[in-house]
């Protein structure tokens, strides 16, 4: 069943050939390899890890407008969007199989959840998502794979595409209200504490992939961190294991301020970006689906080279360079400048 974004599409997916010269990126992007001596020589303008915000007086005094006028109806607007979302969710749940795919009336609650959704989304200020290309059904693409990710807000993508499941963490089950949204979306969810659970989420995504039950979409952000969208991050294989096509989804935020990006180094949280996103007059984000991408043999029979090669592309379609640089480099440089500091 196609999204409320997707027409019909009869024709065969499309597979693309990646030539040498596709799997570099223009000429001038500078690239980024995994050379452990070069790892973070980027420079203010290239880091793909640092997030400033600069704002002007003119911008503070907008700012000053939208917090007497505009916002606090955005935050009513958005917890009465949430809350009815939530009590949606736990309709559904009740007497749910989540081993099952929904069907019967959680299918009309999860469409409405999917515009609660997106009406959470405009009251934060994303009153329109662009959205270009075609997202084609599951039939043809049983996985989303959106990149690049810097953020929490990059949660529009599931709204804006009909609600998809995803891999979640065990431990989002219990953040208020949020949690039974993710439960009810029929989320993989992943225990670290258990030795076990990488390999059977592993196993339940291929299971609902190439099931022929009406599963939703799979939905994943293979980075597995946050930058700035000034480079694409090594994908993990999981959304590509089960070797079947998959949707390129190319996410950007078109924004003078960067409000949006919740990354490694930056001096303010995620509160900081939520409320300074919420004080800006309006948001301009933008999804691009890009056509499916239909693996080869060689890449169904190697999943981190079917990444890679998706990776590529994606880079190529976004103009960014590729960044090799590992989650816990990142983890170790920055926890050391955090402690200095």
């Amino acid at each position: 069943m196609t999204s409320r974004h997707a027409p019909v599409i009869t024709s065969q997916p499309r597979t693309y050939v990646l030539e040498n010269e596709a799997n570099e990126l223009v000429e001038g992007n500078s690239k980024i390899n995994n050379n452990k001596d070069q790892e973070f020589k980027f420079t203010e303008e290239t880091d793909p890890f640092r997030v400033r915000l600069n704002f002007s007086t003119l911008d503070w005094i907008k700012m000053g407008l939208m917090g007497v006028t505009v916002v606090p109806l955005r935050i009513v607007a958005l917890f009465i969007s949430v809350v009815l979302c939530w009590l949606m969710a736990l309709i559904g749940l009740i007497g749910m199989d989540r081993s099952k795919p929904v069907t019967g009336h959680r299918l009309f609650l999860r469409k409405v959840i999917a515009f609660g959704g997106r009406t959470c989304c405009r009251c934060v200020g994303f009153q329109t998502v662009k959205i270009t290309g075609t997202q084609v059904s599951k039939e043809i693409a049983p996985v989303l794979v959106v990149a690049p990710h810097s953020s929490f807000f990059d949660g529009l993508a599931l709204f804006f595409s009909g609600l998809p499941f995803l891999v979640s963490r065990v431990e989002n089950l219990q953040i208020p209200f949020i949690g039974k949204l993710i439960e009810f979306s029929s989320a993989i969810c992943v225990d670290r504490e258990d030795p076990d659970s990488r390999h059977n989420t592993v196993q339940e995504i291929i299971r609902r992939v190439t099931s022929d039950q009406p599963w939703p979409q799979f939905i994943i952000f293979p980075e597995g961190t946050t930058t700035n969208r000034k480079a694409l991050m090594s994908f993990k294989p999981g959304g590509f294991v089960a070797g079947k096509t998959v949707q390129p989804v190319l996410i950007r935020y078109h924004n003078q301020h960067d409000t949006i990006s919740w990354t490694w180094d930056m001096p303010h949280g995620a509160a900081t970006c939520f409320f300074a996103s919420m004080f800006q007059w309006r948001l301009y984000p933008e999804l691009e689906f890009l056509p499916p991408y239909t693996p080869s043999l060689e890449e169904v029979n190697d999943s981190n080279l079917f990444a890679s090669n998706v990776r590529k592309l994606m880079a190529r379609e976004l103009n960014v360079p590729l960044c090799d640089v590992t989650f816990q480099d990142l983890k170790a440089k920055y926890a050391a400048k955090q402690k200095d500091q």
